[in-house]
């Protein structure tokens, strides 16, 4: 008998095959399944919705980080807030001017998970430059005035717990946090099935940086294949903006990632109405 994972996200449905279920519990937070997957690898799934696989893992990493990162001239003190799997600290860490990234999630369950099911991801979260802290994103940055270059938020969708990652208090948070020239960076949602979303998001990102950017990025396995991220500064714009020779040192082990990408991932469908 086949074994098949299926996601549901409102009237669209997508299933994998499954060659092992690896592991499955319940953390305080969330449900935690990690599943092997015949065309996908490994794959992480958090309360039923897919959050990272061993295929198509960098197209969401690498463009979480590397089109702001870059951007910025000298990036030394990095926070993350989520991102337990790993893949986002090991991104910034390729960048040689980063001293620190603070790695701020609240569910110790699924660094604890990933460390074991995807080393991939989760091998630079021993590096001496990271700092793990296992609390409240929000209230961390809160509490680090002035502390950042960049902020990433490597959080779960806006919506249920997740949405308080969204709002004004949360973004006030993330600007506060930053140092001069400082940056945020979110994910965000599918263009074609949650565009209204992803308006009132970046709306909201505008009352409190000068410059709100959407990029997009194509990740397999999640919704329609499609997924947005929006950038916020007061003064950096990724698209005019690149430290070539970091770019150059990406690009050496990028597999999603290139220079192309730093321009051109803000190269937005019409339809969103955003420029």
């Amino acid at each position: 008998m086949e074994l098949w994972f299926t996601e549901t996200f409102g009237d669209l449905r997508a299933a994998w095959r499954v060659n092992e279920v690896l592991y499955h519990s319940r953390s305080k937070y969330q449900d935690v399944l990690v599943l092997d997957t015949v065309s996908f690898g490994r794959m992480l799934v958090l309360d039923g919705c897919v959050m990272t696989t061993e295929k198509d893992e960098c197209a969401y990493h690498e463009m979480l980080v590397h089109p702001g990162l870059l951007a910025h001239p000298h990036p030394e003190q990095v926070c993350v807030v989520g991102g337990g799997d790993g893949g986002t600290v090991r991104e910034i860490l390729k960048h040689p001017t980063v001293k620190r990234v603070v790695l701020a999630e609240i569910d110790e369950d699924v660094i604890t998970v990933s460390r074991r099911f995807l080393p991939r991801l989760a091998s630079c979260l021993d590096d001496p430059r990271v700092e793990i802290v296992i609390g409240d994103g929000a209230a961390y940055l809160a509490n680090h005035p002035h502390s950042f270059d960049a902020v990433f938020s490597d959080s779960t969708d806006p919506v249920g717990p997740g949405i308080v990652l969204f709002e004004d208090t949360y973004f006030l948070s993330a600007k506060s946090a930053l140092r001069n020239e400082g940056l945020f960076v979110t994910q965000c949602k599918s263009l074609w099935v949650d565009v209204k979303t992803a308006q009132d998001i970046a709306a909201r990102l505008r009352k409190h940086f000068g410059i709100v950017l959407p990029y997009v990025s194509t990740i397999p396995t999640y919704p329609t294949g499609s997924w947005s991220f929006l950038f916020a500064s007061d003064k950096i714009d990724p698209r005019a903006q690149c430290a070539q020779d970091r770019q150059k040192l990406i690009a050496k082990t990028a597999r999603y990632y290139t220079s192309a990408h730093q321009a051109g991932a803000f190269a937005v469908p019409a339809f969103w109405g955003v420029d």
